[in-house]
């Protein structure tokens, strides 16, 4: 695996903490140079950077709030224009949050949409736009395939991202492949107690929650596979073949429209 990936850098959105970490540390053993984003997680980014060079060289940390126009649309051709070219992406910063449709606000529609459909969506174009070639992949959530109206703003926009996915795959092959990878149970959200996921398990078939490893071989597969465009790895024990949503709590915080 090492040797397939020496002549890539990949920029990994979101790769300071969970998910997006584990992702980055795997592509560094594999022989990648990783650019780690990040927005607030500076401390844990720079710590994340420390780690890969103690691997291996050529990797570096950018800022970015992705929710900012100015600053999204600069940092593809920001790294480029660096020297950094790239030939590989990965879509992973997203923010969950459940809400029931009749208290969803605008706001809040517009927020969901910004960090998890728009700012991927515009990452890719200019991927598309800045890179001769490469691929892309775009971590969504088991959800896209079932009906989970809980989930309400955040499933919205990762369904439009899976359809994003599967367009880009069409008309961008064949000089970049796009791909996703659609987790499950993986980790608590921030502040939720880790028995509330241990609850939630006995709805995964397979019994057990998926490691943050298993996502990052997943992204590694199709980071290697140079015929595969427009799929899906669900990496969810079965999960969204159940078609049940999960009993998950309703956040708190919401407020009438």
């Amino acid at each position: 695996m090492a040797q397939d990936l020496q002549n890539t850098r990949v920029l990994i959105t979101g790769a300071g903490v969970r998910i997006g970490r584990q992702i980055a540390l795997s592509f560094a053993r594999a022989g990648a140079r990783v650019i780690v984003h990040y927005n607030q997680s500076e401390e844990a980014a720079q710590e994340l950077l420390a780690v890969l060079n103690g691997i291996s060289n050529g990797h570096c940390c950018v800022r970015a709030d992705l929710t900012n126009s100015e600053e999204r649309q600069t940092l593809i051709p920001g790294l480029i224009a660096g020297g950094l070219s790239l030939n590989c992406l990965i879509n992973n910063a997203s923010v969950y949050r459940r809400c029931p449709l009749a208290h969803v606000i605008s706001e809040r529609l517009r927020e969901d949409y910004e960090i998890n459909f728009v700012a991927p969506f515009l990452l890719m174009r200019d991927f598309a736009l800045y890179c001769e070639e490469g691929c892309i992949i775009n971590l969504l959530d088991q959800r896209v395939a079932s009906v989970d109206p809980s989930a309400s703003t955040y499933g919205f926009a990762k369904k439009s991202l899976r359809d994003a996915t599967e367009a880009a795959a069409v008309q961008w092959a064949p000089r970049i492949r796009v791909n996703a990878v659609a987790p499950g149970l993986v980790l608590a959200p921030e502040g939720v107690a880790p028995e509330s996921l241990a609850r939630l398990v006995k709805q995964v078939p397979m019994a057990e929650p998926s490691a943050p490893e298993e996502i990052a071989d997943a992204c590694l597969f199709l980071a290697t596979a140079r015929t595969i465009t427009g799929q899906i790895i669900y990496v969810d024990g079965g999960l969204h073949l159940t078609g049940a949503p999960l009993p998950e709590r309703e956040a708190a915080d919401y407020s009438r429209p």
